[in-house]
């Protein structure tokens, strides 16, 4: 994860605002999601999760989707995008949301192509600065 952060211009904070990776099983697995590692021979290229945040509405939160920059613009993100909002379905959900930043540019493009829009902020992310949601029932 550390590489990940690093390629953005970040420190990895694992103990602060990244400590939920030391909780995927609790934060991820135990709300009806899931943490999926994207790998091409014994790498680790890119990341996403899913975790429940409202099982009344049925509304599931995507996090920590990246993919490195060396990989960008392969159908990788694309591809992980499109099994996670499949598995969604499949879990019941009925609604994606997920945060952003401005200069995260080339995942804004991933989500768009799904059909995410704008929301106002339903989270208490200071970082995000765009907050978008997908309709995913069929």
């Amino acid at each position: 994860m550390k590489i990940m952060y690093v390629s953005r211009g970040y420190v990895f904070d694992p103990e602060g605002s990244h400590s939920d990776i030391r909780s995927i099983e609790r934060l991820y697995f135990e709300t009806g999601g899931g943490f999926w590692l994207l790998k091409k021979e014994q790498s680790v290229i890119g990341t996403i999760g899913l975790k429940g945040i409202d099982s009344e509405n049925r509304i599931g939160e995507i996090k920590r989707f990246f993919v490195l920059p060396e990989y960008q613009d392969k159908g990788y993100g694309k591809s992980m995008m499109s099994q996670i909002i499949e598995f969604a379905r499949q879990a019941g959900l009925i609604k994606l949301r997920l945060d952003t930043e401005k200069q995260s540019y080339k995942a804004m493009s991933v989500f768009q192509s799904f059909g995410f829009y704008e929301i106002p902020k339903y989270n208490d992310n200071d970082i995000a600065e765009i907050f978008m949601e997908l309709s995913i029932v069929t």
